[in-house]
């Protein structure tokens, strides 16, 4: 009886009580114009089974005459404006929603009395946070115009807060490449934290991490917001904080300091990512992508050597090894009979394409790893057996073979005329060999299905014609003959063609073109194809950048470089680059000990060599620094003709100061982003609000000329 009593009393006071400004015969209003029976509105929300909420706004007098609001007609429409913004809050269906309103013009404070509740006694509940929306949202309704003002004031200080932001990073820069950072105690804290970090087990985020590390990272955070320019942007943050709390409250606030503001509770994770990612160093990126032909030891690639110059290397991509090449020749054209044709009874040529099996046992002890001197010997004699018939393949092979010193010693001459005729070869068989249908059994040997070798014989003479291989190079030659065969279906003369298409060799640089031709390539299995589409996705080349599907073509690519390897078909520059995608995490989870592995099974390869010196001077997850290891590793690099191995070995403990530098660097500038980021986000939420009101004003305006809705309606969706 209490409760129905006290709720009639509080309906008839709202309605009736001094200061109440009438709406008919009782100051009592809701949504509809329609006259409100005052008692049965008392009896109904007195006999409510469920929760009744009651909200006062209040204004000062001085604020509400400024502001328009010193009428009932001013405050019935803000209250019908924010009552799907207290339904929402109140989590309350607005088909539910019930409410009433009175006005109180009352001298100092002029203010609105709402009811609310819903028809669904059991639906409805408010929070502090809920409170805190619907309070927000009158006040940017009824401050509008002060928005307006605060919007241009958050405009410069956001202005403020970016050149702020940017003459640190000048600085810390110039003060990077004079090797003048003059934070002693930062520097060793950072350093301290990443050996924490490689030592920690399970995640590496700050809530999992023992007591130690973490009070590292406060001490990291602390002693990066005490940072002048960083306090001076904390200073605009806190100013535009106070400028929004200013539009509906008097209060002054009061800011923690940075480092204990719950605001920016993730930096602590920032910086754990900014410092784990010193196993992966900035330096990475200073080392250019080396220039590669046929006539030397790494000959086995299938980039035109002429590089854009200023093309640097980016996720360790130092090599593209052509194995795939290696696939298509030996392994799936594998039947034994030659390919020769006797046309218009025009005499034969001598000339003609054959896996034959000591053609296959021969390319096996080439790229076979644990192969001596007296198995390159025994490969030799295979290959000038096959030679003498006329067999291309091995004529081409034993071109490759005498460019290297695999047999004790390189023989440019030998090279040369073994090229020269192989590519002789291939131009008297190409007007033929369309009539060449090798075929190949699938996996169940029912069926038997065609190999194209016009589209073949035509990509050989492309890639001869590319890297200049008995006849002079020629990109526009090279071209030509891939485009042929690309369109013709061919995998590897589509991912030849791409690489032309993106490095612009013999044709304008395209990189659109150089997508279709990846991706096509990519499309058959081809999996150096889908490395350079995940690259061009990662680094939004052409396509809008996309780390996700960078990852799926990652991981296409990596499945077809292990087959290659289940195959016995990797060398030196594959596992290289198996070893990079481990190191990076492409196309799978980061596995250091595993890229490790692949390194060391490719010591040959110079870039392996480096990575493992740097991995080792620098530490990594699951692998603690050896200063010992990584100078070894580095001379091999260097002994080898690696400049860049033997630049880190001449200046090995500015290399270590500078990675702990740049590291820094990396530290402030998210720190900056940071603050920036959540400045920019209350930006627009500012904004935002302000451009609503704008276009709520323009449809009443345009409503009141006649304008139809429709017109307005567009005018907000532009």
């Amino acid at each position: 009886m209490d409760r129905l009593t006290s709720r009639e009393n509080y309906v008839g006071y709202l309605a009736n009580r001094p200061g109440a400004v009438k709406f008919g015969s009782h100051g009592l209003f809701s949504q509809s114009d329609e006259p409100i029976n005052l008692e049965k509105v008392a009896k109904e929300i007195a006999n409510h089974g469920g929760n009744v909420w009651t909200h006062v706004v209040s204004l000062r007098r001085d604020n509400a005459q400024a502001m328009g609001y010193d009428n009932l007609k001013a405050w019935r429409e803000l209250v019908k404006r924010q009552i799907p913004n207290i339904a929402k809050n109140q989590k309350i269906d607005m088909a539910n929603l019930k409410w009433y309103a009175a006005f109180h013009d009352k001298k100092t404070n002029p203010h609105v009395h709402i009811i609310v509740y819903s028809d669904n006694e059991r639906e409805g509940f408010l929070t502090n946070h809920g409170i805190e929306k619907i309070r927000s949202g009158f006040a940017n309704d009824i401050y509008a115009d002060e928005l307006h003002n605060l919007y241009a004031q958050q405009t410069d200080l956001r202005n403020l807060m970016k050149k702020e932001s940017e003459q640190l990073m000048q600085k810390l820069a110039d003060n990077i490449s004079q090797n003048d950072v003059d934070n002693a105690e930062l520097i060793d804290l950072v350093a301290k934290l990443h050996e924490q970090l490689n030592s920690s087990k399970g995640k590496k985020v700050y809530g999992y991490l023992k007591a130690d590390v973490k009070k590292t990272v406060d001490e990291i955070f602390i002693r990066l917001s005490e940072n002048e320019s960083i306090q001076k942007m904390y200073s605009l943050w806190c100013e535009m904080e106070q400028q929004k709390h200013d539009v509906y409250s008097s209060a002054k606030l009061q800011f923690p300091k940075l480092a204990d503001n719950k605001e920016f509770k993730s930096v602590k994770n920032m910086i754990i990512r900014t410092v784990l990612d010193m196993n992966s160093p900035v330096v990475d990126i200073e080392i250019e992508e080396p220039e590669l032909t046929e006539k030397t030891d790494d000959d086995i690639t299938d980039i035109p050597p002429q590089i854009d110059e200023s093309k640097q290397l980016e996720n360790d991509n130092v090599i593209f090894s052509d194995n795939e090449e290696l696939t298509a020749e030996e392994f799936t054209c594998s039947n034994e009979s030659a390919v020769t044709v006797d046309i218009d009874d025009e005499p034969q040529s001598k000339y003609y394409l054959k896996w034959s099996t000591a053609y296959k046992e021969a390319c096996k002890i080439i790229y076979n790893k644990q192969s001596k001197l007296e198995d390159f010997q025994k490969a030799e004699q295979l290959l000038l057996n096959e030679s003498r018939s006329g067999n291309v393949l091995a004529i081409q092979d034993l071109g490759k073979l005498y460019s290297t010193d695999k047999l004790g010693e390189k023989d440019e001459k030998k090279s040369f005329s073994f090229y020269e005729e192989a590519f002789q070869g291939f131009m008297e068989i190409e007007p033929d060999s369309d009539f060449m249908f090798p075929y190949e059994p699938k996996f169940d040997g029912q069926i038997m299905k065609p190999v194209n070798m016009r589209s073949y014989v035509w990509y050989r003479i492309g890639k001869m014609h590319c890297y200049g291989l008995g006849t002079e190079q020629d990109y526009a030659q090279s071209f030509e003959w891939f485009l042929k065969s690309a369109h013709e279906g061919n995998k590897f003369a589509q991912y030849s063609l791409a690489n032309l298409y993106y490095y612009g060799n013999g044709v304008e640089k395209d990189l659109s073109q150089a997508f279709w031709w990846y991706r096509k390539s990519s499309e058959q299995g081809q999996p150096y194809a889908s490395y350079a589409v995940a690259q061009m996705y990662s680094k939004g080349e052409y396509v809008a950048e996309n780390k996700e599907t960078a990852q799926r073509y990652y991981k296409a690519a990596l499945s077809g470089f292990l087959e290659l390897e289940s195959k016995d078909q990797a060398d030196d520059n594959l596992y290289y680059k198996l070893g990079a995608m481990y190191k990076n995490g492409l196309g799978t989870e980061i596995d250091i000990p595993k890229a490790i592995e692949y390194f060391e099974k490719s010591t040959e390869n110079m870039w392996s060599t480096y990575q493992l010196g740097r991995l080792y001077l620098f530490g990594a997850e699951e692998l603690e620094k050896d200063k010992e290891k990584a100078v070894e590793w580095l001379t091999k690099s260097a002994n080898d003709g690696n400049e860049y191995a033997q630049n880190m070995l001449d200046n090995m403990a500015q290399f270590e100061n500078t990675i702990l530098a740049n590291t820094i660097f990396a530290l402030f500038a998210n720190l900056c982003k940071c603050i920036e980021d959540d400045y920019t986000q209350k930006y627009k939420s500012v904004r935002h609000t302000v451009d609503s009101r704008l276009r709520r004003m323009i449809r009443q305006k345009k409503q009141s000329f006649g304008i139809k809705d429709e017109q307005s309606q567009s005018y907000e969706q532009s």
